[in-house]
């Protein structure tokens, strides 16, 4: 009696044009479903990821040291600090309330990261005619402040492995501690 049912079921299908659907046949049209879906939503952003491997974070600067005169200046008790994201770094010093840092574009190698493009970060543009990110064009004792001397800074990777940094320009070494 069961296979007769069955044969009938088949033939009642066939004849409408519709084929029976199990379990199978669900769970494939679903995933013929989904999957399309996914693809497109992945293919339609593009994810940029960072290359900067240890230097990416927020970096404590503790303590410089001149190169020519063999000079000290112990900053572990100062809260400056250089952000890195992605292709930005900020530099600021949290203790200064008027100072909201600097901006810098940088470029990085295997052994060194050279620091350029300063911008004044004043805030958000909407804060009348001075808002907005301001273009450096001249050396300040603020951006030497934050070690760098130049508008294009050039730094030589001493130590660069985990929470450790070491970073020597012509004129100094920078150590840093990974915040």
């Amino acid at each position: 009696m069961r296979i007769k049912k069955n044969k009938i079921r088949k033939r009642l299908f066939a004849s409408q044009g519709c084929l029976p659907w199990g379990k199978a046949s669900i769970v494939s049209l679903v995933w013929a479903s989904i999957l399309p879906l996914a693809l497109a939503m992945t293919t339609a952003c593009t994810f940029d990821s960072s290359d900067n491997g240890d230097f990416d974070g927020y970096w404590h600067l503790e303590r410089v040291d001149t190169l020519a005169t063999q000079g000290m200046l112990d900053l572990s008790q100062k809260r400056i600090f250089w952000g890195v994201q992605y292709h930005l770094m900020q530099c600021k010093d949290v203790d200064l309330e008027a100072n909201e840092g600097f901006y810098f574009r940088f470029t990085q190698t295997a052994d060194s990261i050279i620091v350029h493009n300063p911008y004044k970060n004043n805030w958000h543009q909407d804060y009348g005619d001075d808002g907005g990110d301001l273009p450096v064009t001249q050396l300040n004792d603020t951006i030497r402040s934050y070690g760098i001397n130049n508008l294009q800074e050039p730094f030589f990777k001493e130590k660069l492995k985990g929470d450790k940094m070491i970073l020597r320009s012509k004129m100094l070494r920078l150590y840093f501690t990974k915040f």
